[in-house]
């Protein structure tokens, strides 16, 4: 019998015969549910709604939170809840000055104070009006000094007429880091403002944030407290699972 044949010994149990060929139809294999929230609070509703308190893991890192649902599952993969930490969108209009620093001409810095929401920024119309008078400055005259109130001040001159601007080293925003998280946080953005070298450069102001990281642990950390206290009685531990 050549590799192309086949031998099959059939013993009737019926006057018909169906014989078929071809491949069976694949078996289920059931892939478990992978569910992903866009907020700690989803998360937490999705836990609650479809999770066991008895047989749940939650892990978590600094990065997100992980949970198995119902651990006890052996026989297929077991259901599974993620949520990456999202940024909130005011974070992102943010995001440039807060994790590289960045620098902005007076018309850019004036439209970016500009779209800012109504309390977001401490005494900013005082702001605006300093980085404002700066439009019209065609000569700054000395270098410029501190006073104690964490301010500087530039000595300018516009035409025949002299004057003083006092613009703040250190700018202070209300941001909440992550989407829907509750926590808003005052956070301290330095200010440099970088003097025309010469004739026809414009001044330039740029904004950093080098107290990010403990802002960013604060965020996570809140997150996490949140966690714990509303899923009481769940296993949670940190790490990955």
């Amino acid at each position: 019998m050549n590799n192309t044949e086949k031998q099959i010994n059939i013993t009737p149990g019926s006057d018909v015969l169906v014989i078929r060929t071809g491949e069976a139809t694949p078996i289920y294999t059931y892939k478990g549910f992978a569910y992903t929230a866009d907020s700690t609070d989803s998360l937490i509703a999705l836990v609650k709604a479809k999770g066991s308190k008895k047989d749940a893991i939650v892990a978590y890192n600094a990065d997100g939170i992980e949970v198995i649902l119902d651990d006890t599952v052996t026989d297929r993969k077991q259901d599974r809840l993620a949520y990456k930490f999202k940024n909130s969108i005011q974070y992102e209009e943010w995001e440039k000055i807060l994790t590289r620093g960045h620098a902005f001409d007076q018309k850019d810095f004036i439209k970016f104070l500009q779209r800012r929401e109504l309390g977001e920024i401490e005494n900013i119309e005082s702001l605006m009006a300093s980085v404002q008078q700066f439009k019209y400055v065609t000569n700054i005259a000395g270098d410029f000094t501190y006073d104690d109130n964490n301010n500087y001040n530039f000595a300018i001159k516009v035409g025949e007429a002299e004057g003083t601007v006092r613009l703040p080293q250190f700018i202070l925003a209300k941001i909440a880091i992550y989407l829907e998280s509750g926590l808003i946080q005052t956070m301290e953005i330095e200010m440099e403002v970088i003097r025309p070298r010469g004739e026809g450069e414009k001044p330039m102001f740029n904004l950093s944030c080098p107290k990010l990281s403990r802002y960013l642990q604060e965020a996570v950390d809140h997150e996490i407290k949140k966690l714990k206290k509303e899923l009481d009685g769940y296993l949670i531990v940190a790490g990955n699972i």
